[in-house]
């Protein structure tokens, strides 16, 4: 995994700020779970216990992606917001997740 302690505290720091005491799970995917590669964005995927759950923090992502920025710098990171229920729904999910790295659970 290509991401430093420094930086995978300070991602679930910044997450644990907006989630308050929602179930949660955090994890890594893409490029920068592989140890091989070189460059590539910050991919996340926070996952809830349900769509409701997944539908109040959406509203705030852009808040939290600001966040993560500010302490990260200017870098180029995408965050996926859904439900677990939703690995199995969804084709690009179901791909990605097997690969993904947790780097945190609530």
């Amino acid at each position: 995994m290509r991401l430093n302690a420094d930086k995978i505290d300070s991602l679930i720091e910044v997450i644990a700020s907006f989630i308050g005491n929602e179930q949660a799970e955090l994890r890594l995917f893409g490029s920068r779970t592989q140890d091989d590669n070189k460059g590539g964005d910050i991919d996340l995927l926070l996952l809830t216990k349900d769509n409701e759950s997944s539908s109040k923090l959406l509203l705030k992502k852009h808040f939290m992606l600001a966040a993560i920025k500010k302490r990260l710098g200017d870098q180029k990171i995408d965050l996926i917001i859904t439900s677990q229920k939703e690995i199995t729904n969804d084709s690009f999910l179901k791909m990605i997740y097997p690969d993904s790295v947790v780097l945190k659970k609530w």
